[in-house]
């Protein structure tokens, strides 16, 4: 069969995907690569039979399926390598170029396939080896993955703590607003000042901490650190998949759960942060036909990104803009309807703003950031837009959270980390984060300090509502470079002094 039967242009058909899903399978769910899968074979099945008709020949018609597989899978890749290159100051390689390049490559490589080979069925042997070797590699990135992953989940469910049960049981709510800055890097790095949202919360019973850092420098880090309340090197997660189990079966989740809590979650766009084994995982709605994060990274390397006008796939490409607005815009409309489900509620809120791509204005319209080529005075510009968008819904979701509900509830809001990357070019501007805690009935500025960070959050809200007694760490900041996220060293505290 692998001598007589070309089914190479199959498998290569399911390379570009797999091996795409490969390379991002510690930011996307598995299920996300079905679909594109099953589309990628069936359009090179479709090519093929179509082709096999045509040439009535099967050596020939593999040959030239896999001709038009290459043409279509790589040309948006070429693209990104080249479309940057000038010559005298004029880009070569555009869209208007490169196409009808790739087009004289395709002829050519037909016309040689349909008339120098003497015997192509000769090469379908060798194709049909090459084809299955291809598809080890990525496979077996993805399953070992996905077993680690699931055993890690499964020893974290077996380890469930054991709570005592008390009469005051409020709902709990972690509002987390992913690289939402400290008070004074808005006011002292980007030109905002965020004073009235903060007062807006103090008002509202808050207690914000002025003085708290994330105690690392990347959601993939900060986030199971605070759910377990604990660093990451005294619960061993030194490995992704340690880090991403303890994210999403940690020990407050447990806790919770044990103790007759329904957890709720929603959907984010990035898989480790996406809770979808929640007792209430509440959706966004959206056509089946939408793309996801990933199928729109697919797109993007094949030859429908001339249909993109050439914009980066990272931030500035419609769709994901078009996505995450409407995740937020879904979150934030659900989670005020959830006093009114009975039970008590453990809510995990994770959402990705002002954290890009930039997708909101002040005011709630489609942000304008043009993407590559901002300067950095309109990339900070972007970033306060939609941080003066989330501070108004913020409030309008916790005026709903305290009005409806029967008995007042527990809500932090807290950023994750600082601005992103392109905002922040040090520890001084990376670490300072929003930390805001609403504890009903309880003295605040008895449990709570200016410097408290989120890895004692929890023990605060264990102890004063769950009968815990933990202890308070001390407040540590770990910061690493962007190029390496795991090269993260101690930091000290960059709060100011206040003026």
């Amino acid at each position: 069969m692998l001598r007589r039967l070309p089914f190479y242009p199959l498998l290569f058909a399911l390379f570009p995907v797999l091996s795409l899903a490969a390379h991002n399978i510690q930011e996307i769910a598995v299920n996300v690569v079905y679909r594109p899968l099953l589309i990628s074979f069936l359009l090179s099945l479709t090519v093929f039979i179509l082709m096999r008709a045509l040439l009535r020949d099967w050596p020939r018609a593999g040959l030239m399926t896999l001709v038009s597989l290459l043409v279509f899978f790589t040309y948006g890749q070429v693209y990104d390598k080249l479309h940057e290159v000038s010559l005298f100051g004029m880009s070569v390689f555009r869209h208007r170029t490169l196409l009808p390049a790739f087009g004289l490559l395709a002829v050519g490589s037909a016309w040689f396939i349909l008339k120098k080979p003497e015997r192509p069925a000769a090469l379908t042997f060798w194709l049909n080896i090459f084809s299955i070797y291809l598809l080890i590699y990525p496979l077996f990135g993805i399953t070992s993955n996905v077993v680690q992953q699931r055993s890690a989940d499964a020893a974290l469910k077996a380890s469930t703590l054991q709570p005592p049960s008390g009469a005051e049981k409020p709902d709990v709510y972690y509002i987390i607003l992913d690289a939402y800055g400290r008070q004074d890097v808005l006011r002292d790095k980007l030109n905002y000042d965020n004073s009235p949202f903060l007062d807006a919360l103090r008002d509202r019973g808050f207690y914000v901490a002025d003085c708290s850092q994330s105690n690392y420098a990347y959601t993939e880090y900060s986030i199971p650190s605070s759910l377990n309340y604990d660093y990451l090197e005294s619960l061993g997660a030194t490995a992704h998949k340690d880090r991403i189990a303890l994210l999403k079966h940690g020990a407050v989740r447990s806790i919770f759960e044990a103790d007759g809590y329904q957890v709720v979650a929603f959907p984010t766009g990035w898989s480790i942060t996406e809770w979808t084994d929640a007792d209430l995982y509440i959706d966004y709605e959206h056509p089946v036909t939408t793309l996801t994060e990933f199928e729109t990274l697919i797109v993007n390397t094949t030859l429908l990104r001339a249909a993109n006008g050439g914009r980066s796939p990272d931030q500035t490409t419609a769709s994901l803009k078009d996505l995450r607005r409407a995740r937020t815009l879904s979150l934030l409309a659900n989670i005020k309807k959830l006093p009114r489900v009975k039970g008590n509620l453990f809510v995990f809120a994770h959402l990705v703003i002002p954290h890009p791509p930039y997708s909101f204005g002040p005011d709630g319209e489609p942000g304008q950031f043009k993407g590559d080529g901002a300067t950095y005075a309109e990339t900070a510009a972007a970033y306060v837009d939609q941080v003066k968008f989330i501070d108004k819904q913020i409030l309008t979701v916790i005026d709903v959270l305290q009005a409806d509900s029967d008995q007042p509830p527990v809500i932090i809001v807290q950023g994750d980390h600082g601005p992103p990357p392109e905002l922040s070019l040090t520890y001084s501007e990376k670490m300072p984060i929003l930390d805001a805690y609403y504890l009903p009935g309880k003295q605040m500025d008895k449990l709570l300090y200016p410097s408290i960070s989120p890895v004692n959050t929890f023990r605060v809200v264990l102890n004063s509502y769950f009968g815990e007694n933990l202890p308070l760490l001390e407040d540590k900041s770990y910061y690493a470079p962007n190029e390496n996220h795991a090269a993260y060293q101690l930091v000290p505290n960059s709060c100011p002094e206040k003026p």
